[in-house]
Order: C-alpha cells, then sequence, then structure tokens
C-alpha cells in the first residue's frame, strides 16, 4: 500500500492490516517501518546508490549529517505508514508523496556522477527547499 493511501485510510480512522507471524512472510520482514523519529532525509534509492562513494559527498554539501538519513527502497517507501520527513530524495524516478514534502529527484548516482547538468537540478531542487 502507497504512503498517500495508507494516510488516507488512517484519517477515515481504518487501521490498516497487520500481519501476525510476519516471519514466514518474507517480503512482510522487507517491508518492516522505518524508524523515523530523528530523521531529516529519507533517500528512496538502491543498495548501488546507498553506497555510492558521491552519497558522503552530496550529505555534506546538503549540510546534513549521515546519522540523520534513512535509506530504503520503494516497495518499503510505499509500505511505511505515519509522518515522513520533511525532505525526500528519490535516486529511482517520480513518487508520490503528500505536498507537504519536498521531493528531490535525481537519476542514479553512478548517472549523477558523471552528469554535470545533473548534478545542478539536484542542487537547484534543495535551493528551492531552503528557501
Amino acid at each position: 500500500m502507497k504512503h498517500q493511501q495508507a494516510v488516507f485510510l488512517q484519517e477515515m480512522g481504518i487501521t490498516h492490516w497487520q500481519v501476525r507471524k510476519p516471519t514466514l512472510f518474507k517480503t512482510e520482514e522487507m517491508l518492516k517501518q522505518l524508524n523515523l523519529s530523528v530523521c531529516k532525509l529519507l533517500v528512496v534509492c538502491t543498495e548501488a546508490d546507498k553506497s555510492h562513494e558521491l552519497m558522503p559527498a552530496i550529505l555534506n554539501a546538503f549540510n546534513i549529517n549521515a546519522d540523520s538519513v534513512v535509506y530504503c527502497s520503494l516497495a518499503q517507501f510505499e509500505s511505511q505508514q505515519g509522518t515522513l520527513p520533511d525532505l525526500i530524495w528519490s535516486t529511482i524516478g517520480e513518487i508520490e508523496a503528500s505536498g507537504t514534502h519536498q521531493l528531490l529527484h535525481s537519476p542514479s548516482l553512478a548517472t549523477l556522477a558523471v552528469n554535470g547538468n545533473a548534478k545542478k537540478v539536484l542542487w537547484k531542487q534543495f535551493c528551492a527547499y531552503q528557501q
């Protein structure tokens, strides 16, 4: 279930079903709820992007401590319930979230590393968020 759908159901007083024995379902374990209590930036990306050498440089440019960043897959993002951080960055394409969040989009970090124009676009998106 997408985050936006879960929020609508929650607003109507309809609770999301919980699996009693999640260990029986491998996908349920992969989609467990993330701890976003101290998160300033949620990054929706692949494992390759998470470990790419450019990631720490971008976080440093954004002036965001690595401890306040949470990484997740698209499936994890779509299954998230509850409050999301104000800043969400996707390296895997367009994602949907409520209008109260600032969404940054970029190509994968491997593409971003060799494309100066894509870096400028990402930086402009971030600067627009800061204003």
